[in-house]
């Protein structure tokens, strides 16, 4: 097709490691289905489908290649040169392991990029009696983001905030022809209808970084997006994000040895006020629900167990550009600016010029000394995403239709934060939210489904298939935590609409209850629930770990 013939001249040779579009460094893995998640390079029988990986002993680099959905030549090696010769032979493709395209007789195989709230929606629902099913991402679980901010300050433990993606799919674990693999997708040949992987890390493999392919009948790239920050100097190098439980984890030791170090001897005054001075940056709910998470965390515990030299100095400033909690009504935003206020927030208008290892800098001049950075100012296109050679919604998310495919490729769809809708749709782009993300998810499921039970799984066989109708959202409203038993709750389907919002203790109630229900597993709820009893009556726990 021609959005693979464009792509056709792209040959790359590579003397160093692609790299991964990975969200973060650390991996989890359950420990019941490690072995399952991995690819074994030692006990692969020769009837399986994944090529006889043992008899690997080099891999060919010099002919890998971006077909197909391709990356742009910045994304690849440093060392990489464009070979600038073109050829059309059938011999030209990456010789890497992997799975080839399924036979007559099996079944379809749907390939899923990503395990965020869309992949791991549309992983629950798929019906594995039809399809076999191969994710591929470089996190092994999900991470429930709303509560994500609470693990930051010990509210929660944070195996209770990420569920395996082996328990939201069981096929993954227990059959044999549907599989997790650790790694990131670096490039798509549409035309092959194959996608072409990274494993992630350096973990002893016979090649660093060890790529293979995986054949699918059906994609759905559900990749997720990457922090924004607007490229302002230094944001990458300084500040932590939230978006990771690996982010979490490196915020709550950053705190904690802050808390600590400013008690040593000999610590100046100016030193101790920048150690212990938390800046957020990022009025949103993310932002708002990590101040007053931390702000209770101040109150709560740490007047109570550290000294007076410590409790007295330790701040929390919150530098948003515009409003706080701007999709909210405009009530529930002075409650949240004045509840926050009174628990200690400050709050600043400002931007950001640039980042310092010390300080920031914003546009006005003004220099902010901080000990710890947090930023969250939304989602954007991740790289991949941006590498993709396929039209682009307003923003730059890969563009789709009503039903998530993307036009003028075959089999291929896109969901959850990476996806927006074409401008030729009529649709507005969603917002990045979970419950957009989560509803998309199941959509698509309930329709690969009932293409599956008409026969349309296999490779170029879905175009007969009446899609039904398309897609339409409907917000159920929006909930945000400010902190000692406070939270908000607005519950109008847009900005302008009229609709129930309420405030307090009650919302409060609401928002625990609504996310405890939300939660994957039984597991985990049960997790959640012990978690907050133990925190209400013992306070959180302020141990440093690693």
């Amino acid at each position: 097709m021609a959005l693979a013939r464009a792509a056709r001249s792209g040959f790359f040779r590579s003397r160093g490691a692609i790299p991964s579009y990975s969200c973060g460094k650390d991996v989890f893995f359950d420990a019941g289905h490690t072995q399952k998640f991995l690819i074994s390079f030692e006990n692969i029988t020769s009837g399986g489908n994944l090529s006889q990986l043992s008899s690997v002993r080099k891999v060919d680099i010099t002919s890998f290649g971006s077909r197909g959905i391709r990356a742009t030549p910045q994304y690849q090696s440093p060392y990489a040169e464009r070979v600038t010769e073109e050829s059309d032979l059938e011999n030209d493709s990456p010789s890497y392991p992997g799975l080839e395209a399924t036979k007559p007789g099996e079944k379809p195989r749907v390939v899923v990029l990503g395990t965020g709230w869309a992949a791991c929606r549309f992983l629950k629902g798929l019906d594995t009696k039809i399809y076999d099913v191969v994710c591929i991402a470089p996190r092994n679980h999900m991470v429930f983001t709303p509560l994500l901010a609470s693990t930051c300050v010990g509210t929660l433990e944070f195996r209770s905030v990420t569920e395996p993606v082996g328990r939201i799919q069981s096929a993954l674990a227990t059959e044999p022809n549907s599989y997790f693999y650790l790694a990131s997708c670096t490039s798509i040949d549409t035309n092959k209808h194959e996608v072409y992987c990274e494993t992630v890390g350096n973990v002893g493999l016979p090649h660093e970084p060890y790529r293979f392919r995986v054949a699918y009948d059906k994609l759905v790239i559900a990749s997720g997006a990457e922090p924004l920050t607007f490229g302002i100097k230094g944001v990458n190098e300084h500040a932590f994000f939230l978006r990771e439980v690996n982010h979490a984890q490196e915020i709550r030791k950053k705190l904690l040895l802050n808390l600590m170090l400013s008690e040593s001897p000999g610590i100046s005054e100016e030193e101790k006020k920048r150690l212990l001075h938390c800046v957020v940056i990022g009025g949103g709910p993310t932002g708002v629900e990590f101040s007053g998470e931390l702000s209770d965390f101040i109150m709560r515990d740490v007047r109570e167990r550290y000294s007076t030299h410590v409790k007295d100095y330790i701040q929390v400033t919150l530098i948003e550009a515009n409003e706080i909690l701007s999709s909210f009504e405009v009530g529930l935003r002075q409650y949240a600016t004045n509840h926050l206020t009174k628990s200690g927030v400050h709050f600043k208008r400002g931007v950001v010029k640039e980042v310092h290892e010390k300080k920031i800098v914003l546009s006005d001049g003004t220099d902010v000394p901080y000990g710890l950075l947090v930023w969250s100012t939304g989602v954007g296109p991740s790289e991949f995403v941006k590498s993709l050679n396929v039209s682009k919604s307003p923003g730059g998310r890969i563009g789709v239709d009503e039903w998530f495919r993307i036009p003028s490729v075959e089999d291929v769809f896109a969901l959850g934060d990476c996806a927006g809708f074409l401008e030729q749709t009529g649709k507005q782009v969603l917002p990045a939210l979970a419950q957009v993300a989560e509803r998309q998810g199941k959509f698509l499921v309930e329709l690969f489904n009932r293409i599956g039970k008409e026969n349309g799984g296999k490779a170029l066989s879905g175009k007969d298939i009446t899609m039904g109708e398309p897609f339409v959202y409907k917000h159920l409203g929006s909930m945000a935590s400010v902190g000692r038993y406070k939270a908000l709750v607005d519950l109008r389907q847009s900005k302008d609409a009229r609709g129930i919002s309420h405030a307090g203790f009650i919302s409060w109630l609401v928002w625990r209850s609504a996310y405890l229900t939300r939660v994957v597993s039984w597991r985990n709820r049960f997790y959640v629930a012990v978690n907050w009893a133990t925190t209400l009556v013992f306070g959180r726990d302020n141990s440093r770990i690693g």
